[in-house]
């Protein structure tokens, strides 16, 4: 009865994955006839979040007792009381200012859609704005007599703004990161819905050629941003994130000696460990290692004289800081 409860589990798993990467993309058309929905509603909150954020093993962390435990701060359980409910969303550079609603999965699989083509759709099973990870709203481009409310996006530049607001009116400001577009069939799902270190608001519409015959635009267009609160400066300077009730300390002195990265410790109680990151063009940086808070701060790279490297904090609720200021090798 066990492998037969198990192998029941690992195909639902299976066909749920199918279903999104084939047709997550299927219903943001231009004319379009949605279902009724049925979202997921099974999303941890409170001490459920809590204990799963004691789950896995990116930090290892000694609390007050002595004892050891394994953290994971991969997904949005960690900061899940940072996140909002989105209940309006506004891009004052192409004039949009749109209710939200939410939407889930279909029972076919594929993920909802608005309702009409002046709302737009925040996807609830998956990250809240505010928290770390992808948070993803997606609206119409169009309609049979004309432009929907997501038909400029493609205007967007990077630097442009996205405000999104909760109902006791909370905003939080997102800055667009780039824009791509992509064949309906071919979106890398993985990217625009799955786990990420930064908090993210990815906005989806159609774009491309319309097909008649199948009743759908081609290709998908997505606007990647990123928290205001949890850039950087442009320049290097560090800036702090204020999402909290303390501010959130980015870490100092960062260097690149030979093969070594190195930086000075945090020196508040409640940090879980730092994370570092690099990038070769020194715009695009990647995660490269978790370091926890009770090992030395040093980062080693075989190839370090080839890219720069900025070092966050990573706190125990799992808010990550600011970056610090850029290191290169001299």
């Amino acid at each position: 009865m066990k492998w037969r409860t198990y192998f029941t589990i690992v195909g639902l798993a299976a066909l749920l994955l199918a279903g999104y990467n084939s047709n997550v993309w299927a219903n943001f058309t231009s004319h379009y006839n949605p279902a009724p929905e049925k979202a997921n509603k099974n999303e941890p909150s409170g001490n459920e979040a809590s204990d799963l954020s004691l789950k896995s093993k990116e930090f290892t962390v000694i609390d007050e007792s002595g004892a050891i435990k394994d953290v994971d701060f991969e997904t949005e359980t960690p900061d899940q009381n940072n996140g909002i409910v989105p209940t309006n969303l506004k891009v004052p550079s192409v004039d949009i200012d749109a209710p939200v609603t939410k939407v889930g999965v279909l029972d076919n699989g594929q993920m909802g859609v608005p309702k009409d083509d002046t709302t737009v759709g925040w996807f609830e099973p998956g990250t809240k704005p505010g928290n770390t990870g992808n948070s993803v709203v997606a609206g119409h481009v169009d309609n049979q007599s004309g432009p929907a409310v997501f038909y400029y996006l493609k205007d967007l530049q990077k630097g442009d703004e996205i405000i999104v607001t909760n109902e006791e009116g909370k905003e939080l400001i997102y800055v667009v990161q780039k824009l791509e577009s992509y064949p309906a069939d071919e979106a890398p799902i993985k990217e625009i819905f799955g786990k990420t270190d930064k908090k993210r608001l990815n906005l989806i519409t159609c774009t491309g050629v319309f097909n008649y015959e199948k009743r759908t635009y081609l290709d998908r267009l997505v606007v990647y941003s990123e928290l205001k609160s949890s850039l950087g400066e442009e320049k290097g300077e560090e800036k702090p994130q204020k999402d909290t009730d303390y501010d959130i300390k980015a870490p100092t002195n960062v260097e690149v000696n030979g093969t070594f990265i190195t930086w000075h410790a945090v020196r508040v109680d409640g940090i879980a460990g730092y994370r570092v990151y690099r990038s070769k063009n020194g715009e695009d940086f990647e995660k490269v290692a978790s370091i926890s808070e009770h090992e030395r701060k040093t980062y080693t790279d075989p190839e370090a004289s080839k890219y720069t490297y900025y070092v966050t904090t990573v706190y125990l609720d799992g808010t990550e800081s600011a970056p610090s200021k850029p290191a290169k090798a001299e």
